[in-house]
């Protein structure tokens, strides 16, 4: 490949809770975007999250990483030029991205809480629809397609591996009331992705809703933030870049993180 015949090569470590509106967004970028991704729901533990995501890093710069095509090789399979920055997508998501370094590489985290930021298109949206829709649980194409979503067939499962470890229907009940952590929701709200079919996924959370007898409510999704991390438009507003060696630091304020001196 002519190193001139693409000016921005971007190694993407990405959560496949944003796997269709990224994809799309990279098909249509002007930019190369070779694209690792993390199966959802590592965020539940996330500093076994920060390590293997700190591990993919590491392997990338090492050119050990199995997922991603060798860079800078004087090889068939090499591809000319190294890489221009390694963007995590991924918000802070539990203080997960709180910790990363590149040694080599300019490091690109958004400034947002998580995923849902993301793909509500900014962290000042995201505040906005959290204050005016408190107790909402949210749902969207790729995380009705990667994660187990609360609704009927979920509580099932549930149930079944609960049966199965020989509890009785009362404590299956206390289990799933006290420790499924629904309790605090009464709203269930589909993010609507702007370039896809999304009647299917409107469905699926509509029925969620009436299984649990929340609210069902739609919200448009923006995919601006998304389209400007991918493209390479990283203002300081909206994205922190690290430099080699700078390491991402959890802020508790409203620029969310933001770099140390480096290590």
């Amino acid at each position: 490949m002519n190193e001139g015949v693409i000016a921005v090569r971007i190694k993407l470590i990405a959560c496949k809770a944003l796997f269709r509106e990224i994809s799309y967004l990279c098909a249509t970028s002007p930019n190369a975007v070779d694209v690792t991704w993390m199966r959802q729901g590592y965020h539940n533990r996330p500093e076994q999250l920060k390590a293997w995501l700190q591990r993919e890093i590491d392997q990338i710069e090492a050119g050990e990483d199995p997922h991603t095509l060798q860079v800078g090789a004087d090889t068939e399979t090499g591809v000319d030029g190294d890489f221009d920055a390694i963007v995590m997508g991924y918000g802070l998501c539990s203080n997960a991205t709180a910790g990363l370094a590149a040694r080599k590489h300019r490091l690109v985290i958004p400034r947002a809480h998580d995923c849902i930021t993301l793909l509500l298109g900014s962290k000042e949206r995201y505040a906005q629809l959290f204050h005016e829709l408190p107790g909402c649980f949210w749902y969207s194409a790729s995380w009705l397609e990667n994660a187990r979503m609360p609704g009927e067939a979920t509580r099932n499962r549930e149930i079944a591996r609960y049966e199965a470890m020989g509890y009785d229907e009362e404590t299956i009940k206390y289990l799933l009331e006290e420790l499924g952590g629904l309790g605090n929701y009464d709203k269930a709200a589909y993010i609507r992705t702007p370039f896809l079919n999304n009647e299917p996924y409107q469905a699926a959370t509509r029925e969620a809703a009436a299984f649990y007898g929340w609210q069902y409510r739609e919200v448009e999704g923006e995919t601006g933030l998304l389209r400007r991390m991918i493209d390479g438009d990283w203002d300081s507003e909206d994205f922190l870049v690290l430099e080699p060696g700078e390491t991402a630091v959890a802020t508790g304020e409203a620029d969310i993180i933001r770099a140390s001196a480096p290590r």
